[in-house]
């Protein structure tokens, strides 16, 4: 018993130690920043604060709820994205109501997490040391420390996934209800937190097969496991997919499956570089049939050919931080290939032992060296300058740019939702989520400032990032408030190129929410939070229901 304790505590201490390291490389890159800019970043984080108010109200009806959240933060995506992360994140985002820097730094550290598991891989073969080298190494590798500087799901999901699959492997070692019950557990909340976390249902087939484990088909706590697990998730996917769907970019089927391959597998060989490939070739041929190492490589092989086969049979997109969940496993298998060829060769192979490594790894520590800071448009001090008192903001920008703005007043509004925003791109223009179908639906500087005084705005945010108009609407937009009745101001980034340009109604305006809740240009929204009959939103209708041309 004391041991197990020792080892958990020691296991602790490791994760802690990686997630601090991550913070610190985020950091020390200058990746940590008071605006999230990424396009998708403001939208996870508003995602958790809605959870995290909707706990602290009380737990209302959850549609009705969502349909007022959105009105007045119009960056609320779920459905797009599955709320299990979220909702593990929301009953401390409730009591602390963290702001954007802080979630940056949790991001962060979560980041760092996942090279818990070339360190387990490699302690399991019983190397230890080398585990503890690989975990630091692949925190270098440039996928794992862009993913530090991100506010996104993958570094979740990654951790969910590997964890997973280590329960895997204990469930198929030893089976038995309770492994079997953690490994189902993991199994339905990795594609909860983010859809390609579902790739972990690839893994008992895959190394089923490669372990020749055929006896565990006939385990009737294997097919029990699967079908509790479908039970859980299947039920989600079911009302979201609709949505989900609507953000793929490719059709299914063998071209995409042959590009997705040669994408992820480039992808793949950009983190690790040949010498790393050829560490993880040698580890996986020299520890297949190793009584100790052999479990470990064809359960890494497994989570990576999982990785893979799901990103070619689900056409979403092609990233490379997709490929975030196999990259322990590419690790832990390079680092079994260092050991292959200290132990097992002659004076060549141990100098290859020592260089190889340092082969795969100077690329990594040199584009971190030369790893650009992220851009920061110091959106607390433009919030800061917002009105809060019931009033109305137009915002407009990239994805980033309105979200970051979006996000902050969602933040500094602490769950009173004194703020309205109206994102520019769905009321003086329109397209669909994924900004496919953009079309201007203000042509006029004049139609702009109608559609301005209809909304009762108070103010006008316009963010150029890189000093460059978002929009074609942008440029109507911002000759719209030059033309009189508002104080325009320039407020360069704090870092990076870019400008904010604060336009401040010169006189007070009468806000006309109601607008926005009856002209939601959200097709996510309106298919999610459709009212059942008499159902309104919370926050009661102050003006005629005017509504802007669509």
């Amino acid at each position: 018993m004391k041991a197990r304790i020792r080892a958990v505590a020691q296991v602790a201490g490791l994760a802690i130690g990686l997630g601090l390291a991550s913070v610190a490389l985020a950091a020390l890159t200058g990746g940590l920043t008071g605006s999230f800019l990424g396009p998708d970043e403001s939208a996870h984080y508003v995602n958790t604060l809605f959870i995290a108010d909707w706990l602290r109200a009380g737990m209302p009806a959850p549609m009705a709820f969502a349909r007022d959240f959105y009105v007045h933060y119009p960056k609320l995506s779920i459905g797009h994205w599955p709320p299990g992360w979220y909702a593990l994140l929301a009953p401390a985002a409730a009591i602390g109501w963290p702001g954007v820097a802080a979630a940056a730094v949790a991001s962060a550290f979560v980041a760092g997490l996942p090279a818990i598991l070339p360190a387990w891989a490699l302690a399991r073969a019983g190397r230890w040391r080398v585990g503890l080298a690989a975990a630091i190494a692949m925190l270098l590798l440039p996928l794992v420390v862009e993913s530090a500087r991100a506010f996104l799901l993958d570094q979740p999901v990654s951790l969910v996934a590997g964890l997973a699959v280590v329960a895997w492997l204990r469930a198929a070692e030893r089976p038995g209800w309770g492994r079997f019950a953690l490994f189902g557990a993991l199994a339905a909340f990795a594609p909860l937190v983010k859809g390609n976390g579902a790739l972990v249902a690839l893994i008992p087939p895959i190394e089923i097969a490669l372990s020749r484990r055929w006896p565990l088909l006939r385990d009737p706590r294997l097919w029990a496991t699967g079908a509790l697990t479908a039970l859980v998730v299947a039920p989600w996917y079911y009302v979201s997919f609709r949505i989900s769907a609507g953000g793929f970019n490719y059709a299914p089927g063998p071209a995409y499956a042959w590009l997705a391959l040669r994408s992820n597998a480039a992808a793949l060989l950009g983190q690790l570089g040949i010498a790393g490939v050829l560490l993880a070739l040698m580890g996986a041929a020299g520890g297949w049939r190793d009584p100790r190492a052999g479990a470990v490589v064809r359960l890494a092989l497994a989570a990576i050919a999982a990785t893979l086969a799901f990103q070619s049979l689900v056409p979403v997109a092609l990233d490379a931080r997709y490929v975030l969940p196999a990259v322990p496993w590419c690790v832990a298998l390079a680092g079994l290939g260092v050991v292959r060829a200290w132990r097992h060769g002659g004076a060549a192979m141990r100098v290859a032992a020592i260089a190889l490594p340092v082969a795969a790894l100077a690329p990594p520590v040199v584009a971190l060296a030369r790893l650009e800071p992220k851009r920061d448009m110091a959106a607390p001090a433009i919030v800061a300058a917002m009105r809060a008192d019931s009033s109305i903001w137009m915002v407009d920008g990239r994805a980033g740019g309105e979200g970051a703005i979006i996000a902050h007043v969602a933040h500094r509004d602490g769950g009173m939702r004194a703020t309205w925003v109206a994102r520019a791109s769905q009321t003086l223009a329109g397209s669909d989520f994924m900004g496919r179908g953009y079309h201007v639906i203000a042509r006029t500087p004049d139609a702009a400032r109608a559609i301005l005084d209809r909304i009762g705005v108070s103010g006008v945010v316009i963010v150029r990032d890189r000093m460059q108009d978002p929009y074609p609407h942008s440029a109507i937009l911002l000759r719209a408030v030059r033309q009189g009745g508002y104080i325009v101001t320039h407020h360069r980034f704090a870092r990076g190129a870019g400008e904010v340009i604060v336009a401040r109604r010169d006189g007070a305006a009468l806000p006309h929410p109601d607008v926005l809740e009856d002209a939601i240009a959200s097709d996510n929204l309106r298919a999610m939070t459709r009212p059942a009959q008499g159902d309104r939103p919370s926050k009661p209708a102050q003006a005629p229901p005017h509504r802007p041309s669509r």
